[in-house]
This record gives C-alpha cells, sequence and structure tokens, in this order.
C-alpha cells in the first residue's frame, strides 16, 4: 500500500525553496539525489487494466541497467491522502512486463487484461529530486520533487509536484504534521491525481472535475458500443459525463426522461455496481495463469503436463452427448447470423458461441446438478486449441451464464460469485452469447429448430421449424429471459408457415385416410382378419430382419483407459440391450433355440455390467430396470434349461449302440410338455404390457445416459476416482479375491456342491468384467477369459449334472418332472415308461458328475497359480 501526500507547486519561488530544505517541520531531510526518469504507461486496446481500477507503469532512470515495473491502483485520494494498492518489481534489461521475474504483477497483469495485447498508451519525462525524512534513526517518509513534461498531439505541458510517501517506519501521524506544515508556509494545491491521471486527463483534453472517474469512464466505454441494455446504460452515462442533458440523451438514445434521471440517480448512489459485472479482486483465485500462455496453470502444476485439447476430443473425453451438443451449436449460429442486427458482434464471437455451444455439457457426468459450474471448470483447466487467454475466458462465462430461466437478479447474483476475470465488455459480450446458447438450447431440447427472425413494432418473432404446438410455443416465450433481460424487448414464437401448411395437408389425408378405410371395412370380417394377419407377419419379418441387420453393423463396445465408469456402463448396457432385443423376434418364433440362448446371454450381462459397475451408477434411477432384467431372465430361464437338458440328452443317445434309439422316448414326452408349458408362460410375459413398459422405459433411460451416472464429485467438490485406468485394477483384484475366498472351502477331500454354484458364479463375474474391458486391456485379457471359461464351464456341466440327477431320480420315483424335494413331485407316486433306459441314463450321470469333480482340482489349479495373478498385473499395465 502506497500513502503519500501530493502538491502542486504552482510558483517558481516556492519550487526554489523546496529545493534548498535542510528540514521539513521537526523532520531531517537528507541530502538530494536527482534522478531522469522517462515513464511509459501500458493497457490494452479497450482499456482494461483502467477498467479494473489500475494502470501500469514502466520506469526506466538515465543512466541505470533495466526498468522499474509498477501496478497501482487509480483514485484513492481522500482527506488529503492518497492511499493506493502498488506493486513494484525490478524488470531486467530488454526484458518485457510479462517476463517480469516477480510472479505476483506477473500474474495480476494477466488477470487485469485476461491475456490482452499491451500497447503503450502514454508517456512523460520527469526531473525528481529524493530526499530521506528521518526523525532520528528513524526513516519516517521519502520526498520527491518533480518537474514534469507531457506532451501529446502536437500539445505540450510543465507543471511542477511535490510528494511525501511515507515508509514503514512513519505513521499517518506523521504524515498530516508534514502537510499542514507545507500548505501553512508555501504557496501550494493539494493534487487529487497521480501523475498518470493527470496525464490521461491532458491526452483525453478532459477537465478535472467530470461525472465519471478515469476508470468509470474505461469501464462504461467497453459497454457503450454494445447493443444491450447494459450498453444503453454506459452510453448514457457517458453522455451525461460530457455534459449532455437529459432531454438530448432522450431524443439521441430514444429512451424517456424519466428514465435517465432514475439511472443517473442510481449511479450517484451506488456508482459502477449497478453494473453486474465484476473486476479484479484481491482474493486467492482457483485458478493461476501460466505466464506467456494462453491456458491456465493449477497451482503446483508443470508446465509440460499440460495437452492442449480439440473440442471433439473433449466431448468424448467427457461423454457429452455429441449429437446433442452438434445440433445446439448448428442452432446457435443460426440464431447468432438472424440477430446480428440486434447484437452486433463479430466472427470471434461467433467462433466462440458455437464452441460453448458445443461444450456446454461437457460438466453434466461429473455432476449434473452443477453442470453449468463443472463445465467452466472443464474449459479452464483444459486448454482448447487456438484459444488465446481471453477467449478461453469467456468461454468459461458463457458456459456458466448459460441458463434459459436467469433474469437481471439471477445474472447479478451470478457475477457474484465468479471467478473468471474478465474486462467489463467482455463479460457483456459472454452475457449476450449465453442468451443465445440459452435459446439454442430449447430448440434442441424440444426437437424443433429456428427459422427466421422478424422485428415487430415492440416485439422479435422467431419461427419455429418442426412439430410443436402453439402451447408449446408459449413456453419457449417464458423460458427465454436472460435475452428478453438484455434486449429489453418482448421475445415471440410461431410456428413457420410451412409447418402450419404441413399440419393441414397431413390433417386431410387423415380424413381421406379414414374414408378410404370406412370403404375397406365392407368387406367380410372373416377375409379381412386374415388379410390383416398376413400384413401383421410380413410387417414383423421385415422388423426382425432389420432390428438383427442393426445390431450387426454395431460395433463392440471400445474401451479406453479415459473412459468414465459411468459413460462405459451406459454403452455396454445400450449395447446389450440391443442385443436382447434383436434376438426376441427369434425367441418368439421358437425356431432356432439358440435365438432364445444369445437373447439370455444379453439379459445376463445386463445384470453382470450394474454390479460390476454400481458404484458409478445411481441405484435409484436403475432400480426399476434390475427388477425387469431379473423377470425376464426368470421367464427365459425355464425353456433354456429343458433345451439344455434335452441337448445333452440326445448327446448321450448318440454314444449308445444300436437299438437304444428310444431309450428316453418316455422322457422326452415329458420334457415336451413341461418345454410348451414354460414356454407357453414366456410368450405370455414377453406379450405382456409389463415387459413392453419395462422395454420402453429402459430405452429411454439408456437414450439419456447423464441421468444414471453418478457425480464425479462429492458434495464437498472432492474429486471422486470415476475412470477406467483409475478404478479398474483394483475391481480386477477385488473379483480375484472373490474367487481365491473359496479355496478354504474347495481345497479339500470333499467339495460342497452349493459352495462350487457359488464359485461358478464369482468365475463368471471375473470373466465378464475381463471381457468388457478386453479392448483396454489387451491380450492377456483373453488369456485370462479363457481360463476363466474352462473352469466356468467344468463348473457349469458340474451344476447341470447334479441338477440332472436330482430331476431324473425324482423323475423315476414320481413319473413327473420336477427337483426330488419339490411339491409337484412329491404329489404323485407313478413310475414312468422306458425306466430301464432312464435308470441307465441317470447312472451316466452320476458317473459324469464323479469325473467331473475328480477332475475339478486340476481346473481350479489354473485360476489359483501364480501365472494367472501375474496376467492381471501384465494387462493392467495396458491402463498407463
Amino acid at each position: 500500500m502506497e500513502i503519500e501526500s501530493k502538491f502542486l507547486v504552482t510558483e517558481e519561488v516556492d519550487f526554489q525553496a523546496l529545493e534548498s530544505l535542510s528540514e521539513l517541520a521537526s523532520y531531517a531531510l537528507s541530502g538530494a539525489k536527482i534522478q531522469l526518469n522517462e515513464d511509459i504507461f501500458f493497457d490494452t486496446e479497450n482499456r482494461a487494466i483502467m477498467a479494473s481500477g489500475y494502470y501500469l507503469r514502466v520506469r526506466k532512470s538515465h543512466g541505470e541497467e533495466g526498468s522499474w515495473v509498477t501496478v497501482k491502483s487509480l483514485g484513492g485520494f481522500e482527506g488529503g491522502t492518497h492511499r493506493r494498492e502498488e506493486y513494484v518489481s525490478f524488470l531486467p534489461e530488454g526484458k518485457s512486463v510479462l517476463e517480469c521475474p516477480d510472479p505476483r504483477i506477473r500474474d495480476l497483469i494477466f488477470e487485469l487484461t485476461a491475456g490482452l495485447d499491451l500497447f503503450p498508451l502514454l508517456s512523460l519525462k520527469q526531473k525528481r529530486m529524493i530526499r530521506q525524512v528521518k526523525m532520528g534513526e528513524r526513516l519516517v517518509a521519502e520526498t520527491y520533487l518533480d518537474r514534469v513534461n507531457l506532451k501529446s498531439g502536437g500539445r505540450e505541458k510543465h507543471y511542477n509536484e511535490f510528494e511525501i510517501e511515507l515508509k514503514s517506519e512513519g505513521s499517518q501521524e506523521d504524515l498530516e504534521i508534514m502537510r499542514v506544515f507545507l500548505l501553512r508556509h508555501y504557496n501550494l494545491a493539494e493534487s487529487h491525481f497521480s501523475k498518470f491521471e493527470r496525464a490521461y486527463l491532458f491526452m483525453e483534453k478532459l477537465p478535472e472535475n467530470t461525472f465519471l472517474s478515469l476508470r468509470e469512464r474505461a469501464f462504461c466505454a467497453q459497454l457503450a458500443s454494445q447493443k444491450n441494455m447494459y450498453g444503453k446504460q454506459a452510453q448514457i452515462l457517458i453522455g451525461l459525463d460530457r455534459g449532455q442533458t437529459c432531454e438530448e440523451l432522450s431524443q439521441l438514445l430514444k429512451v424517456p426522461q424519466t428514465g435517465i434521471k432514475a439511472l443517473r440517480s442510481k449511479f450517484k448512489e451506488k456508482r459502477l455496481s449497478i453494473f453486474p459485472f465484476t473486476t479484479y479482486k484481491e482474493k486467492d483465485c482457483e485458478f493461476h495463469l501460466l505466464v506467456g500462455k494462453n491456458h491456465i496453470l493449477k497451482k503446483g502444476k508443470k508446465e509440460a503436463g499440460f495437452k492442449r485439447w480439440d473440442p471433439e476430443s473433449l466431448l468424448e473425453y467427457y461423454e457429452a452427448n455429441t449429437n446433442r451438443a452438434e445440433k445446439t451449436r448448428e442452432y446457435a449460429l443460426t440464431l447468432f447470423d438472424e440477430l446480428f442486427i440486434f447484437h452486433g458482434m463479430g466472427q470471434e464471437e461467433r467462433k466462440l458461441l458455437g464452441l460453448a455451444a458445443l461444450l456446454k455439457d461437457t460438466g453434466n457426468f461429473i455432476f449434473p446438478e452443477e453442470s453449468n459450474r463443472m463445465s467452466r471448470e472443464i474449459l479452464l483447466t483444459h486448454s482448447i486449441k487456438g484459444l488465446r487467454l481471453h477467449e478461453t475466458l469467456m468461454l468459461a462465462l458463457i458456459t456458466e451464464l448459460h441458463d434459459p430461466y436467469v433474469n437481471e437478479k439471477g445474472v447479478i447474483s451470478i457475477f457474484k460469485g465468479l471467478n473468471t476475470r474478465l474486462p467489463p465488455g467482455l463479460q457483456n459480450k459472454a452475457l449476450m452469447l449465453a442468451a443465445i446458447t440459452s435459446i439454442a438450447d430449447l430448440f434442441e431440447a424440444s426437437g424443433t429448430r429456428p427459422g427466421k427472425i422478424k422485428q415487430l413494432e415492440d416485439a422479435l418473432e422467431i419461427e419455429i421449424i418442426g412439430a410443436l404446438n402453439e402451447k408449446a410455443a408459449k413456453k419457449f416465450e417464458t423460458k427465454s429471459k436472460l435475452w428478453k433481460t438484455l434486449s429489453e424487448s418482448k421475445l415471440l414464437f410461431s410456428r413457420a408457415e410451412e409447418e402450419k401448411d404441413l399440419t393441414e395437408d397431413k390433417s386431410e389425408i387423415n380424413e381421406a385416410g379414414i374414408k378410404k378405410q370406412a370403404g375397406k371395412d365392407k368387406k367380410p370380417e372373416k377375409k379381412q382378419a386374415g388379410e390383416e394377419k398376413k400384413r401383421e407377419e410380413k410387417k414383423a419379418e421385415r422388423e426382425e430382419k432389420i432390428e438383427k441387420k442393426n445390431f450387426r453393423q454395431r460395433k463392440e463396445v471400445t474401451v479406453r483407459p479415459a473412459d468414465s465408469m459411468a459413460g462405459l456402463a451406459c454403452r455396454i448396457l445400450s449395447y446389450q440391450f440391443s442385443s436382447m432385443l434383436s434376438h426376441e423376434r427369434g425367441t418368439v418364433k421358437g425356431e432356432e433355440i439358440e435365438e432364445l440362448h444369445d437373447m439370455r446371454v444379453a439379459v445376463r450381462r445386463m445384470r453382470a455390467a450394474t454390479k460390476i459397475f454400481e458404484a458409478y451408477l445411481d441405484s435409484r434411477q436403475l432400480e426399476p430396470y434390475l427388477k425387469g432384467l431379473k423377470i425376464t431372465l426368470g421367464s427365459l430361464g425355464e425353456v433354456r434349461d429343458l433345451d439344455v437338458f434335452r441337448e445333452k440328452a440326445e448327446k448321450y443317445l448318440k454314444t449308445l449302440p444300436t437299438g437304444h434309439e428310444h431309450d428316453l422316448d418316455s422322457l422326452f414326452a415329458m420334457l415336451t410338455l413341461e418345454r410348451e408349458e414354460a414356454r407357453k408362460d414366456m410368450l405370455a410375459y414377453l406379450d405382456s404390457e409389463k415387459y413392453q413398459a419395462f422395454k420402453r422405459e429402459f430405452s429411454d433411460v439408456l437414450a439419456s445416459p447423464e441421468n444414471l451416472g453418478l457425480p464425479a464429485i462429492n458434495r464437498k467438490h472432492d474429486a471422486l476416482p470415476h475412470r477406467v485406468r483409475e478404478v479398474l485394477p483394483s475391481i480386477l483384484y477385488a473379483r480375484l479375491a472373490d474367487i481365491n475366498a473359496y479355496s478354504e472351502w474347495v481345497d479339500g477331500p470333499y467339495l460342497p456342491v452349493e459352495r462350487l454354484h457359488r464359485l461358478r458364479i464369482a468365475a463368471k463375474g471375473m470373466r465378464y468384467t475381463l471381457e468388457f474391458f478386453e479392448s483396454v486391456l489387451g491380450e492377456d485379457a483373453k488369456v485370462l477369459v479363457k481360463e476363466l471359461k474352462t473352469l466356468q464351464e467344468h463348473l457349469g456341466d458340474m451344476h447341470d449334472a447334479v441338477i440332472a440327477v436330482d430331476r431324473l431320480g425324482s423323475y423315476l420315483k414320481t413319473g413327473e418332472w420336477g427337483s426330488a424335494g419339490s411339491e409337484k413331485a412329491s404329489e404323485k407316486k407313478k413310475f414312468p415308461t422306458g425306466a430301464e433306459g432312464i435308470e441307465a441314463y441317470l447312472a451316466y450321470r452320476e458317473e459324469e458328475l464323479q469325473t467331473l469333480l475328480n477332475t475339478f482340482p486340476e481346473a481350479w489349479e489354473r485360476i489359483r497359480n501364480r501365472n494367472f495373478r501375474e496376467r492381471i498385473e501384465s494387462a493392467i499395465k495396458n491402463l498407463y
């Protein structure tokens, strides 16, 4: 903080007297040191530093190496004393201000300018006499007696000034004693301005007493050329500063005099706080700027760690909905072009609008409840290729301001909490672009697109192209408050004429269709029903072919280390859901049993995926669909189990000698009856409204995956691990631990069948995990899957053999199909025909079971050995 008193020395006799002083009041003065200084003041083209309330000076002293860089606050005069923020650093010879060795000043300049280019604004020369002021050994202050020379536009001005600047050992009381002494004994006038402020007034030919301060003038000048409510307010304030009357401004700007007077009164009371825009504040910001670069550097982060992103890669990395993003961009650019006459912005702003519309939802997967804020943080920490610093900051600000419901009060509250520092003019442009983005978002969300824009007497009318009724069009008007607030004009939405014509044409076609159908209805009912059935069958066949073709054309889900677990889960679920649907018609037709098998596998994989990814999915959103998957799996299971049982029995018959082909005929007859009953139940479920509703609703949820994923940060905004490379290693080791936990149960001489069944489920869980991530884990994963599949098949055959032994034993005792302990099997006591052949098959399955039990340790050892774990470790290395 600089604290000083400044005086204009208007008489030469007083100047000479001050030159010869040996003491000041009761304070001793040291010998004089003479400096010849040249000061050059820098700012951006739009006066961004001044608009933030500062100025930047580079001082070169004759005969000395290097220069001194100073950043000072404007104003600060009160009660005879100047108090200003001051930051000073030495600048080595040949270095620019952006290469200043003091990072505090360097970062401050970047924050004040947002990376915009600096230009020399004005310069002055002065001859300075410097003396130290002491009271005993205490250094109280320094005095500066200056002869100042100003030049601008062929004009020249000279004036003299005397300053007393407090040092660390001086006090306000010391300064006041010297100030009063000087005013009493010399003909001096207190100066209310710094040398920069006085030089700027001279350059701009401004009087000393004006309605606006220099900072206020620079602030308003940035806004005045912009076509919105804040631009108009700035024009009024600048007009008042120039001395124009309310009447003159009313005629010029088409604003009522009462509005101008109200603004003047409000400004006198609140000054620049009438505008929502923030400027630099001394605080610990969330982000720090990397010197000389156009991107953001987090604390402690090395420059080498930064990557420049293209927009498409960023969309993919944060798994935003690309189709929605591209449509929103298209509509935003259309609106920008159509609204040009109302906003007047150029190609640079158009480019930023396109990027903002494209990238506004990148934060949705991180934390949907604060999507705008998360998108802003992503854009600040992921530098977009080709953008300069101020463009990056504008892009982040547009994203945060994007809200179709925000009004003027909402705008003020949003800006209050911003950490994005930009000159007010750029903030205002960002606000306008955010308003356009919000309208474009409304079109995308409603499935419509913008048409022509007409200017009515007191409103703007935007055409809506697409299916939208009048009631929905009215909703557009209530959801575009930000634009209406800024433009101060009503916004109307109406359907395009061609859409109205199309609706009328459709209505006429429908009426004609009804009349035609009425004629058809006169055909005999029986014949009509038969034709209808044939049409339905042909339609079903076409749809089945299309469904299967579409699924075959879909690529398997490819995984990358940077994928988020939630996004990947949704892609896997979507793929498997499509697989399930592609086999549904074949399952219903029942001509190929593999259709049912494939449909069941797809459902199983979806259930497995929900368990693998459960830590990253919203269980409340997913719960209804988990229930639907379970019921669907159950309806398919009984038919498929009977198919598998029969398939193995038929293989057994082929091993028998000639003459035994009919040994299991009675069993097959029973299986046929059981399968027909089970298939009847399955078809009833697949045709039920319950199943149809499950498919519709699950399909809708998978179409908007952002609703299923959990946030990647918690309520305290702590980052949570959520990408594949961060969490997959722990998942794989956890799955391996699940399998190894069965060692104490299956390593002994007695093998509990139930434990083996549970081990099979654990092995299947790890196999599915490896298969889901196979594309990122490499060749080792394929070998691991093969080993697990071998164990799983061994345990599966064992499980099937146990079920077969139980069912066959029950059938031989009761003549009914079911487990030995089931209510159905215990109801009747009758012996089936062909019992000898069935008993032989039972013995065969018992022997098979024993063989599988005997060979289990060998299959188990392939998973338990050291090589299996080493392969997992090798596969994990592919993530990094």
